[in-house]
C-alpha cells in the first residue's frame, strides 16, 4: 500500500508538471471557484493566465531556489506588463479578471508543490520562459 502511495504522489506530480508547462492543447484547472467561465473568450483568457503567468511565477520560483538566473525585473513582472498592454489593448479590460483567475490558479499550485521544482525541472521552466520573451519581443 506504500508502494501504491508513492505511485500516486509522482503521478500527481507528473500531472502538475504537465499542467504547468503544456505542450500544446487545452489547459484546465477544474478547482477555480470564480470567475466562471462562459465565454471561449473567457476561457481562452484564463488559459492565458494558466500558461503565461504560470511560467513566470514558476520561473520566478526557480530563481529563487537558485536553479536560474535572475534579471533585472521578475518575471511576473515582465509577465504582468506585457499582458496589460497586450492583452488589455487587443481583447478588452473584461478579459483581464480571466487571465488574472488563471494565474492565480496556478500561483496556487505552484506555491503548494514547490518542492517539485528540482534543478532539471527549472531547466525546462527555462527554456519555456525564454521562448516567451522572444514572443513578447516581437510585439
Amino acid at each position: 500500500m506504500a508502494t501504491e502511495n508513492v505511485k500516486w504522489d509522482e503521478m500527481k506530480k507528473l500531472a502538475l508538471f504537465a499542467l504547468m508547462i503544456p505542450a500544446g492543447g487545452l489547459v484546465y484547472a477544474n478547482d477555480a471557484a470564480q470567475p466562471t467561465t462562459n465565454t471561449t473568450a473567457q476561457a481562452q483568457a484564463r488559459q492565458l493566465g494558466i500558461f503565461f503567468g504560470g511560467t513566470a511565477s514558476q520561473y520566478d520560483l526557480c530563481v529563487k531556489k537558485g536553479f536560474l538566473p535572475k534579471g533585472d525585473r521578475s518575471a511576473e513582472e515582465i509577465a504582468k506588463s506585457f499582458m496589460e498592454k497586450t492583452w488589455a489593448m487587443n481583447q478588452g479590460a473584461d478579459q483581464s479578471v480571466y487571465v488574472q483567475d488563471g494565474w492565480n490558479t496556478m500561483k496556487k499550485e505552484i506555491s503548494e508543490n514547490e518542492s517539485f521544482y528540482t534543478k532539471e525541472q527549472c531547466a525546462s521552466v527555462g527554456k519555456q520562459w525564454t521562448k516567451l520573451l522572444v514572443v513578447m519581443g516581437k510585439k
